[in-house]
């Protein structure tokens, strides 16, 4: 009885490790190429509903969503203390997103949902043309991205939201980019590789992984021992100031990268 008890204990440990290994961001190097081949598959599967409007309409929706349940399993499977290992597999599988991982999606949106991509451009020109301060268009791109911000804060819904964002995100900038393909423009995919090499791009997606890794500190808080509990806390709203000071400036900076140099 002892020995099968064991056993089983030792069966639990593995399997435990392998999730851990397959679905960790702290090892990225695994869950990148996952998330790849899910999209792919799901592309692929897509493509069959070409013909199905009303069905590719809402398949679109399957991509965050999925992803999104796979990124907040890998964040909460494993909450220890390594925070800085969490912070730097996020940031490296947001940007295996806006690099390529958003192309598989982008393409199938850029088929399906062209009305879709045209409201994104819409959006995207207002900002640019309804502004003329760098200080004006800061404040409204901070407004508009202070409510990722404080999403990804939430415990268990944070990293779900953000994910889904950053999804929606990387697959709308490729989607304008396939489309501008198709217009016959031959720099088509300068779109995603200008937005990867901005200066902000970085510091705007570290503001978001700075709330969520202060939306693990409540968690620990809510779930730890009465005396270290208040430590938690604090520790997350400063992360959360953090990210808030980080996102004014990573707005300010887009707006002075917009204005001064038409990026």
């Amino acid at each position: 009885m002892r020995d099968a008890l064991f056993l089983n204990v030792e069966n639990e440990g593995r399997r435990d490790r392998r999730i851990s290994k397959i679905l960790n961001v702290q090892k990225p190097y695994v869950l990148i190429p996952l998330i790849t081949l899910i999209s792919l598959i799901l592309m692929m599967a897509g493509l069959i509903f070409f013909n199905y409007s009303a069905v590719s309409e809402a398949y679109w929706y399957i991509f965050p969503v999925i992803i999104g349940f796979i990124f907040t399993f890998a964040i909460y499977y494993n909450t220890g203390e390594r925070q800085v290992l969490t912070y730097a597999g996020t940031i490296l599988l947001f940007y295996s997103l806006l690099i390529f991982i958003g192309a598989m999606p982008g393409f199938y949106i850029a088929k399906l949902l062209p009305q879709t991509i045209n409201s994104f451009e819409q959006t995207l020109l207002s900002v640019r043309e309804g502004q003329k301060t760098v200080l004006g268009m800061a404040s409204v791109i901070f407004l508009n991205n202070i409510r990722i911000d404080a999403m990804s804060f939430i415990p268990l819904i944070g990293p779900f939201i953000l994910s889904m964002s950053m999804v929606d995100t990387a697959s709308l900038l490729w989607g304008l980019s396939f489309t501008e393909m198709y217009s016959g423009y031959h720099l088509w995919f300068l779109g995603p590789v200008s937005v990867v090499l901005a200066p902000d791009t970085f510091t705007e997606l570290s503001s978001y992984i700075i709330a969520m890794i202060g939306g693990l500190y409540l968690f620990k808080a809510a779930n730890s021992i009465p005396q270290i509990r208040n430590q938690y806390i604090i520790k997350s709203l400063e992360y959360l100031a953090a990210s808030i000071v980080l996102l004014y400036g990573s707005a300010v900076l887009e707006s002075f990268l917009i204005i001064k140099y038409g990026l």
